[in-house]
């Protein structure tokens, strides 16, 4: 979702403070690309944390990421170094993975330490894909989990879910029905509920006990169709892996410390 359509989505929450910092943007979208936190607020006559909330407000972790969704908008090619495609592609995965690795996973892990089972339902072909990777990857540190292949056995599984269970939830928009109403079953029966989706504001999110977000990036191939890439998914899941192993490692150093 475009940076104008989060803003047309959440136009309620904005209040006229947050309009003005809007309309600043959207008046200066090329210079915003690049504009630190600290000019864009003295240019707007508002504070540090008005900017700050704005930014939350759209669905962001911070007022960083809306500044790189905007250089993927708006930037012009040549305010871009020359790069090759080999070049950029690696420079993509960096700034990807940085990305992910800024998300705080110690919620996320607690609550799969803590829960009595795992289930994962994924929305897609692809979002299966990275349900099977998410699930081989945890089966090595003997945390199994259970993965729902549809509609029935998602409400087969849920008459015996119980709040000891955790529902892990892989959606790309977050707001396909079939989702958002398995979303509503468990928060009404206080089931927890991960989401990983993209980093936009959507109903699946909403509905969650926690969300883990991805930022999936257009690569820059040799074709007039642009590809936009899953890696994204799949670095988020490896890096919740590599987190939930340390994560693991501190609760036994814990644990022989009493």
């Amino acid at each position: 979702m475009k940076i104008e359509e989060l803003v047309k989505h959440n136009l309620s929450r904005l209040n006229d403070t947050d309009l003005i910092v809007w309309r600043y943007i959207y008046a200066h979208l090329e210079e915003c690309c690049y504009i630190s936190i600290y000019d864009l607020a003295d240019a707007c006559h508002v504070s540090r944390t008005t900017v700050m909330r704005f930014a939350k407000k759209l669905g962001f972790d911070g007022f960083s990421d809306l500044k790189a969704v905007l250089k993927m908008e708006y930037a012009k090619p040549h305010d871009k170094p020359t790069q090759t495609i080999a070049e950029a592609t690696t420079a993509l995965c960096q700034a990807i993975g940085e990305e992910i690795a800024k998300q705080d996973f110690e919620r996320v892990n607690r609550l799969m330490h803590r829960a009595r089972r795992v289930f994962v339902f994924a929305s897609g072909l692809v979002q299966r894909n990275i349900a099977n990777e998410l699930t081989r990857l945890f089966l090595q540190m003997n945390q199994y989990l259970y993965t729902i292949y549809g509609p029935d056995e998602f409400r087969i599984t849920m008459e015996n879910a119980t709040p000891e269970d955790l529902f892990v939830i892989i959606s790309l928009s977050g707001e396909s029905d079939r989702v958002v109403d398995f979303a509503k079953t468990l928060h009404a029966k206080g089931v927890p509920l991960i989401s990983m989706t993209r980093l936009q504001s959507n109903s699946l999110a909403r509905l969650s006990t926690e969300n883990l977000y991805v930022t999936p990036r257009a690569l820059p191939v040799a074709s007039k169709r642009p590809y936009e890439s899953t890696l994204a998914f799949f670095l988020m899941v490896e890096i919740w892996f590599v987190s939930y192993t340390q994560f693991l490692a501190e609760q036994d150093g814990d644990s022989e410390d009493t």
